[in-house]
């Protein structure tokens, strides 16, 4: 059963089913930042039965909330149709409108409005404004943490605790490209921000519209990318954290700032970046118009509507580093409210999600990297096994989105309106506005 509300408001999904709970253990170190994508052989046969102990509790219902359409992924909806089977609990999915959801979150802690049983977020600084330590269940301790890659962990830790269980397709973003389009202008990937540059000249010469960048839709401007390379370094993390430098200090922030100006005079975002959208993304890049756009490996295989084999990823040049960069997932995570009355049942579904018997089940045939050390289901893209050792090479874990305090991906409108300020504007300037941005958001927080 499906209830929707006028536009813009929250959407309702409504099903039945829950049963869960206990943990048995599991242990497979992995080493490396990357964890291997290579195409697993094992079958989810090896785990034929539940692993954990789950499915004591019955009759409760549970109430989930969550960005829409996030919770219409095929993995979840699996995962709550087999917990509807397996079980006589029910699922009330609220889904809010990504621009509603800080601020019913908030509503909730504020005690305003009644708090759900679990959250679906993503993790890091975006959830440290609905003071995680006071209110959300510290998982450390749980058996399956054992069992989540290294990736995965680092994508769970707030304040030194695991705050939430990764149930999300973990993907590689980079920069996607045609190779049909590569081959037939002898183009080769290439390895330095001169030779992206000069890759670019040459499409545009040849009539190709270089980059494909949906500007109306802010956040796939993707600044984070190259910040992921300049946060590696913890005196300027931790400088941006404790006030002490903003992005205008930075003079690498400068580059990145001026590389988005760059490409835009250049004509290689084409005429039209400022009006492109999302929308627009499958269509042109089947088109053969476009050569390249900022992306992610899994949206070939959840969102493009051509055929993906004919594209590879290799790193986004975007100012810097200078060899390029890849960077990893950022996962979703469900987080349990640690003072609801129903805590039990939540964390018996948790533990049900966290049970390879179920997330292999409901991961079979998802293009995805493994969340868990035990998700052998699923398959790696041929984008990500084309390109493996490039990627080992230039991975970095998604580390600017998800530590620095008041990062917004929003926050990319003023790098837009510096690509059009026609010498109006300094990078500075423009830096500075995005640094106000984000410390006005901390005074929220």
């Amino acid at each position: 059963q499906i209830k929707k509300q006028s536009k813009g408001g929250v959407k309702r999904y409504m099903k039945k089913g829950v049963r869960v709970l206990a943990v048995m253990g599991l242990a497979m170190v992995l080493s490396g930042c990357v964890q291997s994508r290579q195409a697993h052989t094992e079958s989810a046969a090896a785990f034929d039965e539940p692993q954990y102990d789950w499915g004591s509790i019955s009759g409760e219902k549970l109430v989930i909330w969550g960005i829409y359409p996030e919770m219409e992924r095929s993995y979840i909806t699996k995962a709550f149709d087999r917990y509807q089977e397996f079980t006589d609990n029910e699922l009330e999915i609220v889904q809010i409108p990504k621009e509603e959801f800080e601020q019913q979150v908030l509503a909730s802690v504020a005690g305003e409005i009644e708090k759900p049983d679990i959250l679906l977020s993503y993790g890091g600084t975006n959830i440290e404004a609905f003071q995680p330590d006071e209110n959300f269940y510290d998982f450390s301790d749980a058996v399956w943490v054992d069992d989540l890659t290294d990736t995965s962990i680092n994508q769970t830790v707030y304040n030194g605790k695991i705050i939430g269980l990764p149930h999300w397709e973990a993907s590689v973003s980079g920069t996607l490209y045609n190779k049909e389009i590569f081959e037939k202008y002898n183009l080769e990937v290439p390895g330095t921000q001169e030779a992206f540059l000069q890759v670019c000249e040459t499409l545009m010469q040849n009539g190709i519209t270089p980059l494909y960048m949906p500007g109306k839709e802010i956040s796939m401007l993707l600044y984070q990318f190259p910040m992921d390379c300049l946060v590696e370094d913890t005196d300027i993390l931790n400088g941006l954290n404790d006030g002490t430098l903003g992005y205008d200090d930075l003079p690498q922030m400068r580059e990145v700032a001026d590389w988005y100006k760059n490409m835009a005079q250049k004509g290689y975002l084409g005429e039209t970046y400022r009006t492109d959208d999302w929308n627009g993304m499958s269509e042109a890049m089947d088109s053969g118009k476009y050569a390249m756009m900022l992306c992610w490996d899994t949206w070939l295989y959840t969102d493009f509507t051509g055929d993906a084999s004919r594209f590879g990823i290799m790193p986004a040049f975007v100012g810097i580093p200078e060899e390029g960069t890849f960077e990893g997932p950022n996962l979703g995570l469900f987080i349990v409210n640690k003072n609801s009355e129903r805590l039990d049942a939540a964390l018996d579904f948790i533990t049900f999600l966290a049970d390879p018997y179920n997330y292999n089940a409901v991961f079979e045939g998802i293009y995805t990297a493994p969340v868990f050390k035990n998700q052998v289901a699923s398959i790696s893209t041929p984008q990500y096994l084309e390109a493996e050792r490039l990627i080992e090479r230039h991975y970095r874990d998604s580390t600017a989105w998800l530590r620095i305090r008041g990062f917004s991906q929003m926050d990319a409108s003023c790098i837009l309106e510096y690509m059009d300020a026609d010498g109006k504007e300094t990078a500075e300037e423009c830096l500075a506005k995005m640094e106000a941005l984000r410390q006005e958001r901390l005074k929220c927080k």
